[in-house]
């Protein structure tokens, strides 16, 4: 007697299961998006001012430098986690004079900060009564940026400025930016410029060491106050990169590096103040402005606290 096969019936997912898949599916692609293409920010300081106003939210094009990958995972919005090896994929272009750039703050890499790319790799800067020049030209200041105070005139020195003796914000420079091939050599005669050129050497991930009363001190970015005590008082043979000592051999410069100013010409925290913004931590290329608060009006006036006219606003 012949049997007839028995099929068991195919599982039909419960509703509850399709959209929690879904949602997953969604989730994840999103998160690859985001990872990859897009990058949300939300503009915390007035330092961009005009061109971007605090509470505006925006998104950066991260494929057109190349794409970044993660450095460092952890708890999102703290600083608990730990650092790893990072690549960047070949971009369109390179940053340009005139990008506003998202990169991560050389001072503290777990921070995003938004400037304006005026100087690449070789340009020299000047600061002059308040107006920009670059290579000995000019500068055209962004459509929307402002100056709010008074002028500080040329000979008062700021002691936050970078490099020291630059001078400060209103009259600055001239300094020329690194570039790829650049080699530094140190010396007695050349002290003055140890400081810049060996916050180059740290912001291109090298280990940077002194040696002081028969013990060997790191140099980082947490004790950059004592960097001048230091600097004055040693021997180039007593701070060593990467364990050589300065004097041993010469260093040369890896990478491409920028210089980036708040269009709020005043009142920004940018190159002026901290240097030159190595190329592996750029983040991406701001594009459009996608949502907008006022923070100075109350939440139960929405329609006045969302800024409209701001919406969907391409960044230039």
């Amino acid at each position: 007697m012949n049997q007839k096969s028995v099929t068991s019936p195919k599982k039909v997912k419960s509703g509850a299961r399709q959209y929690v898949d879904s949602f997953l599916v969604a989730l994840v692609i999103a998160l690859v998006i985001r990872a990859v293409v897009i990058y949300p920010f939300r503009i915390p300081t007035g330092s961009m001012e005009d061109t971007l106003l605090v509470g505006d939210f925006l998104l950066a094009n991260k494929f057109t430098y190349g794409i970044r990958s993660p450095d460092w995972i952890g708890i999102p919005y703290t600083k608990i986690g730990f650092k790893i090896p990072f690549f960047r994929t070949p971009g369109f272009r390179r940053p340009q004079k005139g990008d506003v750039v998202i990169f991560k703050w050389p001072r503290d890499v777990t921070l995003n900060y938004i400037k304006r790319c005026v100087g690449t790799s070789g340009d020299t800067i000047r600061v002059r009564d308040k107006r920009l020049f670059v290579n000995g030209k000019a500068f055209p200041d962004a459509p929307r940026s402002k100056y709010i105070y008074d002028l500080r005139p040329a000979g008062f020195e700021e002691y936050d400025i970078h490099p020291p003796g630059a001078g400060n914000r209103d009259n600055f420079g001239p300094v020329r930016v690194p570039s790829p091939g650049d080699t530094f050599r140190f010396s007695d005669s050349n002290r003055a410029r140890w400081f810049e050129r060996l916050q180059v050497i740290l912001y291109e991930g090298n280990r940077i060491q002194a040696r002081y009363g028969g013990e060997t001190i790191p140099l980082t970015l947490d004790n950059l106050a004592q960097w001048p005590t230091a600097i004055q008082k040693l021997a180039p043979g007593e701070i060593l990169v990467n364990e050589k000592p300065l004097d041993a051999a010469a260093y040369t410069v890896k990478g491409r590096h920028y210089f980036m100013m708040g269009d709020n010409r005043d009142n920004s925290l940018d190159s002026r103040y901290w240097g030159y913004l190595p190329e592996r931590l750029v983040v991406g290329e701001a594009l459009v402005i996608y949502w907008s608060w006022d923070g100075d009006v109350p939440l139960y006036r929405l329609l006045k606290k969302i800024r409209w006219a701001r919406l969907l606003n391409l960044i230039r």
